[in-house]
């Protein structure tokens, strides 16, 4: 099985010695968000090493290039295309203030997603090992193969920036192993923090328009890039009769980030938010492989009217062009 790690970061890479035991047979994709390469790579411990930087989006997409947001961690999404190209099987993607609770990291979200969820039941003991407990049918356990391993944090949890500041800093101690699915028709607000997902859905990984263009021109919206991907990757994987897991492995998360400075980030956002995923809920879908969906769904949302919505749905489009639209 090819595994590929994909990292999109400005800050120095240092963290990954912590990781190198647990990454030595992964492939490691660095996505660095700036216009040349200046940051120091690993040159050992990993399966194989890559660095990109802006220079290297345009070169591969020319007028395309905006599709990728810059000064904005959605960027990864041209790691995952990367790691497409490569013949990948798993990618896992981290931020850079993530660091290992354990030693079976990658074990555990290469099992999540080779684990399939139940039909109509919810279970609700979330051990790995013993949730179907008593009284839970025989015929609809293990309907639904997993696709998205949505793992988890200890230490600082990844809180929106009003939450964080109105209840203070909270610190997660860390958690025994837990395994629960996310139910059919439900969303849940997906972080790229410690996200692991199969080659099939790679066409449903697209980050959205976020921070700036590749001009300096700010899209208007910040830190929805992994919300909003995971509204619209939930909403295609329910209809394709697939499941995502939430759960472990967990991540020790050493939070980088400002809340205050966040705070200005999502303000424009938040209204949004509240409508955008009921708007996604109601699209219709009758395609039957996840690229071809992924086109579907950006023409059926009934987006708000403005011009950045209209950006995105072309640039949803132009992502899904990258992958074979069949079905």
């Amino acid at each position: 099985m090819n595994i590929t790690v994909v990292i999109p970061t400005i800050r120095s890479l240092v963290f990954l010695q912590e990781w190198k035991d647990q990454f030595s047979q992964c492939a490691l994709i660095i996505v660095e968000d700036r216009e040349e390469k200046n940051i120091e790579t690993p040159t050992g411990g990993f399966k194989s090493v890559q660095h990109y930087s802006w220079r290297d989006i345009r070169a591969d997409f020319g007028k395309d290039e905006w599709i990728f947001p810059r000064q904005n961690a959605g960027i990864r999404s041209y790691g995952f295309w990367k790691a497409y190209q490569q013949k990948a099987d798993v990618i896992i993607t981290l931020d850079d203030d993530c660091f290992p609770t354990g030693s079976d990291f990658v074990k555990t979200h290469r099992d999540n997603l080779h684990s399939k969820a139940p039909d109509d039941w919810f279970p609700t003991f979330p051990h790995p090992a013993y949730m179907y407990t008593r009284g839970f049918p025989y015929d609809i356990r293990n309907k639904r193969p997993v696709v998205v391993s949505h793992g988890l944090w200890s230490n600082k949890m990844d809180m929106d920036a009003k939450t964080q500041l109105s209840i203070g800093e909270v610190n997660v101690p860390a958690y025994p192993p837990m395994r629960q699915f996310v139910p059919a028709g439900y969303h849940f607000p997906m972080s790229s923090m410690n996200l692991a997902f199969t080659r099939d859905v790679i066409p449903l990984m697209y980050f959205p328009l976020m921070g700036k263009s590749p001009a300096g021109v700010p899209w208007g919206y910040d830190r929805y890039d992994d919300i909003w991907a995971g509204i619209f990757a939930k909403k295609i994987i329910d209809h394709l009769g697939m499941s995502v897991v939430n759960g472990s492995p967990f991540v020790e998360h050493r939070k980088a980030s400002d809340p205050h400075k966040n705070l200005q980030k999502e303000k424009s956002g938040m209204s949004t938010n509240e409508l955008l995923w009921k708007r996604v809920a109601a699209a219709q879908l009758k395609k039957t492989s996840p690229a071809a969906c992924y086109t579907e769904l950006a023409r059926a949302i009934d987006f708000p009217a403005a011009g950045y919505f209209e950006k995105l749905k072309k640039a949803m489009q132009i992502w899904s062009s990258l992958f074979r639209a069949t079905g």
